[in-house]
């Protein structure tokens, strides 16, 4: 007589590799999630220029996008009456209708930007909450040591205080903050180091754009104040009258052409800008209109915010494995 069918027995699979199985399915359905992310970011890199209505949409459909991956519904954001901030808050507009929270921080402000950021809001029909800071800067400066004729210390005190403020009332509202720098200005460190986001929707806008882009967005709505907005100059609103290019010392318009240079032609070390093939880079310097001057300058500004950009240096161990930024819910 043939021998009785026996069931296969179960195959015993240890906790450990439970966990390897658990963890890798896991990532597959997060990476799954993040496709949406993934196609707007690709059909914005393949924009031919980024300040046209269609680089709007798109950086508010990426915005969108990544709310939902969060699973968040709604968002804050601080605006101060400038550029940044104001196509900032264009873009929540769209991307989270109904979840937008505005703050005005004011912190020793000048009240006209005030203004511009409650003009904005109305036009946008967006609520604006107001936190004046200036009782816990001067708490804080109370406690601190002191910074006579120290400018930059005291702005950065503010920036970072603006910071705590957004990101309490973020969790207070179970809300992501969102952040209003852009490319120019991030890129050679015309920022508070500290002051942080859990979204930066115009990072990669220069100034130009995102003035190109302010007046198509706000102007839909009100075209008087975007064009009298998007053509308001930048400052970092520490000393009345100075503009924020006369604190780098050198005009959006070269830092912007400078960029491009750097983008095409040069690798990026925390000793400084280094040509790849200096012909190349002679040859697109040349043709970019941006004079040697401004260029030293702007490669100056690049190194001197290395600390910022590429976070505190790390002694590191020989059996870590550092992370690169596209193992990490990268588009």
């Amino acid at each position: 007589m043939p021998a009785p069918l026996r069931r296969p027995s179960r195959v015993s699979v240890s906790p450990q590799l439970a966990l390897a199985l658990e963890l890798k399915a896991t990532l597959h359905a997060r990476t799954r999630g993040l496709a949406a992310v993934r196609a707007a970011a690709a059909d914005f890199a393949a924009l031919p220029r980024y300040d046209t209505p269609e680089a709007f949409h798109l950086i508010a459909r990426w915005t969108k996008a990544r709310l939902a991956y969060a699973k968040k519904k709604r968002v804050v954001v601080g605006v101060s009456g400038g550029v940044d901030s104001s196509l900032t808050a264009c873009v929540l507009k769209e991307a989270a209708p109904g979840g937008v929270t505005a703050f005005v921080l004011p912190c020793g402000s000048n009240p006209r930007d005030e203004a511009d950021a409650r003009a904005l809001c109305r036009a946008l029909r967006i609520p604006v909450e107001r936190l004046d800071l200036e009782p816990a800067y001067r708490a804080l400066k109370g406690l601190l040591s002191p910074t006579p004729g120290h400018a930059t210390a005291d702005g950065n005190l503010k920036t970072r205080l603006r910071t705590l403020a957004l990101f309490h009332e973020a969790a207070a509202r179970d809300a992501l903050a969102v952040g209003a720098g852009d490319l120019d200005e991030g890129f050679v460190g015309y920022y508070t180091k500290g002051s942080g986001s859990d979204l930066a929707p115009i990072g990669s806008l220069h100034k130009r754009e995102v003035r190109a882009l302010l007046k198509y967005a706000l102007g839909r709505v009100d075209a008087k104040l975007a064009a009298r907005l998007s053509k308001k100059p930048a400052d970092a609103g520490l000393v009345p009258g100075r503009t924020a290019e006369q604190d780098l010392g050198v005009t959006y318009g070269a830092i912007e052409r400078a960029l491009e240079v750097v983008f095409q032609t040069c690798a990026v070390y925390e000793g400084g800008l280094l040509p790849r093939e200096v012909d190349e880079f002679a040859r697109a310097l040349s043709s970019s209109g941006v004079s040697v001057v401004e260029f030293r300058r702007v490669a100056d500004l690049i190194y001197l915010a290395r600390h910022k950009s590429t976070g505190a240096p790390t002694l590191w161990r020989a059996d870590t494995t550092r992370l690169s930024g596209a193992d990490f819910e990268s588009e």
